[in-house]
């Protein structure tokens, strides 16, 4: 049981360091309005993430039964990752000073939430990710039901922590946020999807 926590750890390492969206509105909800109300946007946007990863494995167990395939379903999602990966890893760090300014609108922790949900809802490369995260490990090293709860959950919960300490370094991260800095992190986070995906296609 320890490589389904090891490898969601890292993984988990990897999505936390990608920036988009959701980076400056946590940022921006801790420095305008405290470090709680960000925990709780924090907690929003890893409510959405259990909701497509649910769906995901959904997805997955309806073709099961298609073992002919699995092979086939296993590169693709390996393959998928890449593809973000290379992405992410040719993405030019922007530092988006409009996504520092959002208006102070929240006048609830619900609030607050909802909108970290809402953010990463709609996102539609959130389920695309996640569908290729599942597809990859259905024919992959993690195949085991348990296996694959223990890998999500430290996945979910090393997003979050990561989350929660970008929530209480706000304003210190705020001062560091440069263009070169962004596409280093961009560069770093885009290997880490990659190596992964190759890591996930080569256990099949």
């Amino acid at each position: 049981m320890l490589a389904p926590i090891i490898q969601g750890i890292s993984l988990g390492l990897v999505l936390a360091i990608m920036i988009g969206p959701v980076f400056f509105m946590l940022l921006n909800t801790s420095i305008k309005k405290g470090f709680k109300p960000a925990a709780y946007l924090a907690a929003g946007v890893a409510l959405s993430d259990i909701l497509f990863i649910c769906i995901s494995l959904y997805g997955s167990s309806r073709i099961e039964g298609l073992n002919t395939h699995d092979k086939i379903i296993g590169w693709a999602g390996g393959i998928l990752l890449i593809i973000f990966g290379l992405i992410t890893l040719l993405k030019k760090g922007k530092v988006a000073t409009e996504g520092l300014e959002l208006p102070d609108d929240s006048k609830t922790l619900l609030i607050d939430t909802a909108k970290g949900f809402a953010m990463n809802t709609l996102n539609p490369f959130v389920l695309i990710f996640w569908l290729g995260v599942t597809s990859a490990m259905h024919s992959g090293q993690i195949n085991e039901a348990s296996e694959k709860l223990i890998f999500f959950s430290a996945v979910i919960v090393t997003v979050l922590a990561t989350d929660l300490l970008k929530a209480f370094l706000a304003s210190k991260l705020k001062k560091l946020l440069t263009v070169k800095l962004l596409t280093t992190l961009n560069r770093i986070s885009g290997t880490g999807l990659i190596l992964f995906g190759i890591r996930l296609i080569s256990k099949m």
